[in-house]
């Protein structure tokens, strides 16, 4: 590549304590008179080494899309996701981008897409064939990842021929075959029992202690929210809240922080909203112990034109169109 084309895929590299950073993550579905759907709304947040960070939300939410996005299989439609090296991965060309993906992140599904006709010791030397490590160091790490995750004694059995434990276990080694310093798993406990959950759980605290791994895990399992640094709470396309370690996901108003993204925005609990008693318009002022909200009245609330916006990134929606020219979803609300 070019050394001008290279700079304009590189950014300042990020401090040394960090892997990722994505900044305002954009993804629309849809192509130009079709319905679009805005499955990011400018999601930006940051992953440190060594840490385990898990996401979560309902169904629909937009933690597929960000994973896929931040492992480079998905091009956002906007915004940077940039690797500690400084390296901005929406820019690179394909075939860059296959290279990067290969030494730098690897992949943990709750199928785990073994290559049905390779024995288990193959599937795992795969990723490191194709970077082209020496033979040697390959049949070596694959024998030190099947140790430690007991399944050595499995090495010659073809993925059918194990159980659904052993292949995770396969899965993970796979994904751990390059010394990648991202590891991004949907669901890893999703199809083991309770123990070998633990066990792959305790695992990643020990890697990412050791090598300063960084792990993203997208899970309903509450043994998840048990074992991550943090957790990010995802809704509608957008960081609603972050927890700290150890949460509880069937009461999470006990430990969500509430987030001010890049946008300015702030989302705030379906129970202060019910608080809020529906009124759309309100004053604020600020106070040593926080921000004072009060609503107007509905004859005070009245504005003297409406006034149309975007609800997925807020912004101005012109006289006479009906889509956002920054994001592309459709108009939705009109505040009076």
């Amino acid at each position: 590549m070019y050394g001008d084309q290279r700079q304009k895929i590189m950014v300042h590299p990020l401090p040394e304590n960090m892997t990722l950073q994505a900044l305002d993550i954009y993804h629309v579905y849809g192509m130009e008179h079709q319905n679009k759907v805005v499955a990011l709304k400018g999601v930006s947040f940051d992953i440190k080494k060594g840490e385990i960070l898990g996401i979560i939300g309902p169904s629909g939410s937009g933690k597929s899309t960000l994973l896929l996005s931040l492992g480079g299989m998905l091009k956002p439609s906007a915004g940077q996701i940039i690797f500690n090296d400084g390296t901005d991965i929406t820019k690179l060309p394909e075939e860059e981008q296959f290279s990067f993906r290969r030494h730098n992140i690897g992949y943990i599904f709750q199928e785990q897409n073994l290559i049905p006709f390779l024995t288990a010791e193959q599937n795992i030397e795969m990723p490191m064939t194709l970077i082209d490590i020496p033979r040697a160091k390959r049949k070596a790490r694959v024998q030190e990842l099947m140790e430690r995750l007991g399944i050595w004694h499995r090495r010659t059995h073809t993925p059918k021929r194990i159980s659904g434990g052993e292949r995770q276990r396969v899965a993970i080694c796979r994904a751990l075959a390059n010394n990648p310093q991202l590891i991004l798993a949907d669901e890893p406990t999703g199809s083991v029992d309770s123990d070998t959950s633990t066990s792959i759980l305790n695992l990643f605290q020990e890697l990412k202690d050791e090598t300063g791994t960084s792990f993203l895990i997208c899970s309903h399992d509450p043994i998840v929210g048990e074992f991550s640094d943090r957790t990010l709470e995802i809704r509608d396309g957008i960081v609603i809240g972050e927890h700290g370690l150890g949460i509880d996901l069937s009461d999470l108003d006990s430990s969500r922080l509430l987030v001010i993204d890049n946008q300015n925005r702030l989302t705030l609990p379906e129970k202060a909203l019910m608080g809020l008693k529906g009124s759309l318009l309100y004053t604020w002022e600020l106070k040593d112990e926080g921000i004072l909200l009060k609503p107007l009245s509905q004859k005070e609330g009245k504005l003297e034109s409406k006034i149309k916006f975007c609800t997925s990134c807020g912004a101005d929606i012109l006289p006479g169109t009906y889509s956002c020219s920054r994001c592309g979803a459709k108009l939705t609300r009109i505040v009076r």
